[in-house]
């Protein structure tokens, strides 16, 4: 889990310290710390934004705990100069620096003993915020105005852009002390959070995305019965249907209603599942999904050139395809086996003969790394499949959503290829083929899978 929390400070506070509990319901699940100081950038005044959050949950039945680290070094006009960003779980780190410059925003993503650059481009006429902290920085924001403003993402090595709307004035209790608040909606492209404020700029409270809430404390209260919750985080997000899935890894087809969606951008209609919108529910959609087994016969052969593919078949910096280590290991699982379907299968088999779950690795991690540990989670075996496969010469995507075990469906991770036609593979199953169950949700390259975050914990299920 992954948690990108919006604030606001201003200038004339600096230097600035601020604790924050992380509660999901009533547990204590971490603490949020962010300081700022002036700090001479090149020769000039600028200032150093530090921030540290911890959080401890149970996942899967295991102990999952995650830091991450961000430190911004920022102009005196809190442009952004440098950004260094660390997430550590389970043993596992993800390093990634940024240097902003007039046109473009250079990173370094570094996993394991690898590390890729990346350029992301500024768009014309956009200037950047350190963070997103800074969009209100100059005033006070009155009530019913709007602010927009663009910053760099660590998580998904993006520019997005952040729309923060003042929407009015309340009373908040923290503490037995009665606070005048400002409330804010803050509309990012990983969910929506919302903030309560002092007209000073001191943060009271965040309700923040998949349930999670931070509230102002102090340092040592902040730090203090860090237990963790009790009842399990992919339990208790879970989507609940109105009634069971017999068998689901043997399940062709699939009528099911999800209600909660708050973004129409990740409702996606293939030749696999068709989406409709519900009439007169809002964020409601009916997906149909057929699952078949693909033909062998009608597999296209190696290496696979199709037009306008060429960013399905690129290393990224977690599909890091082009890596000595990966790109080895594939060539050897093919060996000499023409057909693309043939080498998607083999590759599924060595995956899941070969590595092992270890379900406390909570950051995003390149496939090399993954393919060193030979251990991690749903989005490691998809990250490392899609790599191989790409290694191979076949056009790959990272595939998150959904899939029903049990109780309910759960957030999930698995690949498609093109083989001749877009193919689905989860190489956390024992077979090639995928079930019905399966509920794409987002696709692409790795970082995609963070815009989950906008829906975990608010969907229902009612199966037709």
């Amino acid at each position: 889990m992954l948690v990108a929390i919006p604030t606001r400070l201003y200038a004339y506070r600096v230097p600035y310290e601020a604790w924050m509990g992380a509660y999901i319901g009533g547990s204590k699940v971490g603490y949020l710390c962010l300081k700022i100081d002036p700090s001479d950038q090149e020769g000039s005044k600028g200032y150093r934004i530090a921030s540290t959050m911890r959080t401890r949950l149970t996942v899967l039945g295991v102990e999952l705990i995650q830091d991450l680290t961000t430190i911004v070094l920022a102009d005196e006009s809190w442009k952004p100069l440098y950004e260094e960003f660390v997430m550590s779980s389970g043993g596992k780190t993800t390093t990634v620096t940024a240097r902003f410059g007039k046109s473009s925003v250079d990173c370094v993503v570094s996993s394991g003993r690898e590390s890729s650059k990346k350029s992301i481009p500024i768009p014309k006429g956009v200037s950047l915020v350190g963070d997103s902290i800074f969009a209100t920085l100059d005033k006070v924001p009155q009530i019913g105005t709007e602010y927009r403003a663009h910053y760099f993402n660590p998580l998904t090595l993006a520019i997005e852009e952040i729309t923060i709307k003042a929407e009015r004035e309340e009373k908040l209790e923290l503490d037995g002390k009665t606070y005048d608040a400002v409330v804010l909606s803050n509309f990012t492209p990983m969910g929506n959070i919302t903030v309560w404020q002092t007209r000073d700029g001191e943060i009271l409270k965040v309700a923040a995305m998949m349930g999670i809430s931070l509230v102002r404390e102090g340092a040592e209260r902040a730090k203090v019965d860090l237990s963790g919750t009790t009842e399990d985080f992919a339990f208790r997000t879970r989507v609940k249907t109105n009634r069971p899935i017999h068998a689901p890894r043997e399940c062709k087809m699939l009528d099911v209603i999800l209600y909660g969606f708050s973004d129409s951008s990740m409702v996606i209609s293939d030749s696999r599942q068709k989406v409709e919108p519900v009439d007169g529910s809002s964020g409601a959609y009916r997906y149909q999904i057929r699952a078949e087994q693909f033909d062998v016969r009608k597999s296209v052969l190696l290496p696979v050139r199709k037009p306008g593919f060429d960013h399905y078949l690129a290393s990224t910096p977690y599909v890091d395809c082009d890596t000595p280590a990966v790109k080895t290991r594939a060539l050897s699982i093919v060996g000499s086996i023409k057909k693309a379907y043939t080498a998607c299968s083999k590759i599924r088999n060595w995956i899941y003969s070969n590595l092992r779950v270890k379900a406390d690795i909570g950051i995003t991690r390149a496939a090399s790394d993954v393919l060193e540990s030979k251990s991690g989670v749903c989005r490691d075996y998809a990250v490392l499949f899609a790599a191989m496969a790409r290694a191979v010469g076949v056009p790959s995507k990272v595939v998150s959503g959904l899939v029903y075990i049990n109780d309910g469906f759960y957030y999930h991770a698995w690949v498609e290829c093109w083989v001749g036609e877009w193919v689905p593979f989860d190489a956390t199953m024992p077979t090639d083929f995928v079930d019905a169950t399966h509920i794409k949700l987002a696709e692409g390259d790795a970082t995609t899978m963070f815009t989950l975050a906008k829906v975990i914990g608010n969907l229902t299920a009612e199966v037709k």
